[in-house]
C-alpha cells in the first residue's frame, strides 16, 4: 500500500450509517479515506492517537444561508469548529444567483438579513454558473452544495411584484432554472412565507419543479403559512412534488405553538405520502427561538410597507384596530414566530435590541406592558414606533417536545438554518443573534445525545451525515468508507459543548452569548486536509463546490 498522509489511530468509529461504533485506525491519502483497519495497524507521516474520542464523517448541514457570507468569511470558523464540513446553500427560496440588471438592487437588498457587509461583495455575476465560479475563485474551508432559489428566479424576472407572473415571465424563470441546474444546482428551494415567494401559486411551483425533474433534482420548501397552517402547507409541498415528479424536503418543520397534535399529524402526512410512493423527508434545527425585528411578525401587507408608511399606520388608532383584527385571523399565513403575537404569548418575546431604549434589553414585551399598565399588543406596536422600527426581539416560538418528536422520526435530519458567520471577535452588533450558526451540532451531541439520551449517538450522526448526503446526492461523502472523500471529525463527546445557546431565552435576566465557538472538536478534515488540528483552525481552504452530477 502506498504511504498514507495521515492516520487517526484507535478511534471509536461511527460510520454514519447508524451502525454501532467500533475501534479502528482510519488512514487518509490525498482527499480520500484510503483504509479502515484494526486499531494500531496503520502508520503515516501524521499520526493522531484518538484514545476514547469518536471519529465520524464530516457533518453535512442541509439547510443554510451561507451563499453570500461564505464569500466574505471563507475560513467558516463557526461551521468547522463544530464539525460541519458541508453547507447546502440556497434555501428558503434565496440564492445569490441568478441576478438580472433590472432587479439587481432588489436581490442585493434581499440578502441584508444574512450578510452584513454587502458592500464588500462584488456581485459581479449574473448566471448561476458565474456565481459558482466566484465561489471557486474565493476558496472555502468547507464544501458548498448549492440549491437555486425560487425567490431569486422571481426577483430576476419581476422583482418584488405582488402578483402572479405571466406565462412569458414564467418561461423566463424556467430558462434561468434550467441554466442553474445545468451549472450544478442540486434542486429548487422555495420560501413561501416571504416576498416574493409568497406571491407564487401552486401551479407556478409545479411548472418550475418539472424543470427540476428533468435534471433529477430535489424540491425543498419553507412551506406556505408555516406553523399556523402547517398541515395544509405540507400537503401543498407534497402535491407539488407529486405533480412534478420530484422528491420533496420540508424545511425546518414544526407545528404551531400549543398544538402538539400537529407534530404527529404532520409526520403522518409524510409517512402516508411515502406509502403511496412519494419521496418526502424533513429537517429541523433544535433552537426554539429566532430574533427578527418586531415588525416582521406583522401581516404580509404590512411587511410590504416602507418604514415611514409603517410608522404612520401604527400611529393611527383606527388602522391599529384593523391590524389587531388582521393579526387575530386564524388562517393568516406568515413566518412561524408570528404565532406568538397572534396567540398573545408576549411573555415569550424578549427585547434583544432597542435602538432608542437600550434599557429594555432582556425584558419581555409582557413585562414591559405590565410596567406601563398597557395592553401587551399595543405595547408591542408602541415599541416599534418608539424605536423607529429598530427593535429586535427573541421570539421563543417552538415547543421543545415538538422539536424532539421531529428529530426522533426516521424522516427527520438535523439542520442549523444558520450561516457562516464572521469571526466571533468581530461581532459587536447587539442586534445579531445566531446561536444556531455556532452551536447547532455541538448542542445535538451534548444535550440530546450525551445528557438527555433523546437520540443514540449513532442515530444522531446518521441524521448529520449519510442521510443528508443521500438526500442531496453527495454520494462520495457522508459515510466513513475506503474510497470516499475524507471529510472527517474527531471529537471528545465528554467535552463537546455548545457555548452559543442561551438555555432560557425568554427568562430575564438572560445570558446573550450567541457568538462563541463550540468545544470538544479536536480534528476536522475537509477533502483530506486538516482544517482544525488540535482544536485550532489551520487556515486551510480545501473546500469544494459540490455540483449536482
Amino acid at each position: 500500500m502506498p504511504a498514507l498522509d495521515l492516520v487517526i489511530s484507535g478511534a471509536r468509529v461511527v460510520d454514519g450509517c447508524g451502525n454501532p461504533w467500533f475501534r479502528a485506525d482510519v488512514g487518509v491519502r490525498g482527499d480520500q479515506i484510503a483504509a479502515v483497519a484494526a486499531a494500531g495497524t496503520l502508520d503515516a507521516a501524521v499520526r493522531v492517537e484518538a484514545g476514547d474520542r469518536y471519529l465520524t464523517p464530516g457533518f453535512i448541514d442541509p439547510h443554510t444561508h451561507s451563499d453570500v457570507s461564505i464569500l466574505l468569511h471563507p475560513r467558516a470558523d463557526s461551521a468547522v469548529r463544530q464539525g460541519v464540513t458541508t453547507h447546502v446553500t440556497g434555501n428558503c427560496g434565496m440564492s445569490a444567483a441568478p441576478l438580472s440588471e433590472a432587479h439587481r438592487d432588489d436581490a442585493v437588498q434581499n440578502w441584508g438579513h444574512y450578510a452584513w457587509d454587502l458592500s464588500l461583495v462584488a456581485w459581479d455575476w449574473r448566471t448561476f454558473g458565474q456565481y459558482l465560479k466566484a465561489l471557486r475563485r474565493t476558496g472555502q474551508a468547507i464544501n458548498v452544495a448549492p440549491l437555486v432559489g425560487h425567490g431569486a428566479l422571481r426577483l430576476a424576472a419581476v422583482g418584488f411584484a405582488a402578483r402572479a407572473v405571466t406565462d412569458r415571465e414564467l418561461r423566463r424563470m424556467e430558462r434561468l432554472l434550467d441554466e442553474a441546474m445545468r451549472a450544478g444546482a442540486h434542486g429548487l428551494s422555495s420560501g413561501l412565507v416571504y416576498p416574493p415567494g409568497c406571491y407564487a401559486s401552486t401551479e407556478e411551483l409545479v411548472r418550475l419543479c418539472r424543470v427540476v425533474a428533468r435534471h433529477h433534482g430535489i424540491y425543498t420548501s419553507h412551506v406556505r403559512g408555516e406553523r399556523e397552517t402547517i398541515l395544509d402547507a405540507v400537503a401543498e409541498a407534497i402535491a407539488v412534488g407529486r405533480a412534478a415528479g420530484v422528491p420533496v424536503e420540508v424545511s425546518h418543520n414544526a407545528p404551531k405553538w400549543g398544538a402538539p397534535e400537529d407534530a404527529s399529524a404532520n409526520l403522518a402526512l409524510m409517512e402516508a405520502a411515502r406509502l403511496e410512493g412519494h419521496d418526502v423527508t424533513t429537517d429541523n434545527d433544535t433552537h426554539q427561538e429566532l430574533a427578527p425585528p418586531l415588525s416582521r411578525a406583522l401581516p404580509q401587507p404590512v411587511l410590504d410597507l416602507g418604514r415611514d408608511e409603517l410608522l404612520r399606520l401604527l400611529r393611527d388608532a383606527a388602522r391599529r384596530e384593523q391590524l389587531r383584527r388582521d393579526v387575530a385571523a386564524d388562517a393568516l399565513p406568515g413566518a412561524g414566530y408570528t404565532g406568538l403575537v397572534r396567540h398573545g404569548r408576549f411573555e415569550r418575546i424578549v427585547v434583544l435590541h432597542a435602538a432608542r431604549q437600550p434599557e429594555l434589553r432582556g425584558h419581555s414585551v409582557a413585562a414591559i406592558a405590565a410596567a406601563r399598565g398597557r395592553d401587551p399588543f399595543d405595547t408591542f406596536l408602541d415599541l416599534i414606533v418608539e424605536n423607529d422600527d429598530e427593535v429586535v426581539g427573541i421570539f421563543d416560538y417552538i415547543a421543545e417536545e415538538d422539536i424532539r418528536a421531529l428529530l426522533r422520526s426516521p424522516l427527520g435530519m438535523v439542520c442549523s438554518d444558520g450561516l457562516v458567520m464572521p469571526p466571533a471577535e468581530e461581532l459587536s452588533d447587539p442586534a445579531l443573534y445566531w446561536p444556531c450558526s455556532y452551536g447547532e451540532y455541538a448542542g445535538v451531541l451534548a444535550r440530546l445525545v450525551r445528557d438527555e439520551g433523546v437520540l443514540r449517538l449513532e442515530e444522531a450522526v446518521r441524521k448529520m451525515t449519510s442521510f443528508p448526503a443521500q438526500r442531496f446526492g453527495l454520494h462520495d461523502r457522508g459515510v466513513l468508507r475506503p474510497g470516499l472523500k475524507a471529510d472527517l471529525v474527531l471529537f471528545d463527546l465528554g467535552r463537546v459543548r455548545d457555548r452559543a445557546t442561551n438555555p432560557a431565552p425568554h427568562v430575564f435576566p438572560f445570558e446573550n452569548v450567541p457568538h462563541r465557538y463550540a468545544e470538544g472538536f479536536d480534528w476536522v478534515l475537509v477533502n483530506g486536509a486538516p482544517v482544525v488540528a488540535d482544536g485550532e483552525h489551520t487556515g486551510a481552504l480545501p473546500g469544494r463546490v459540490l455540483r449536482r452530477t
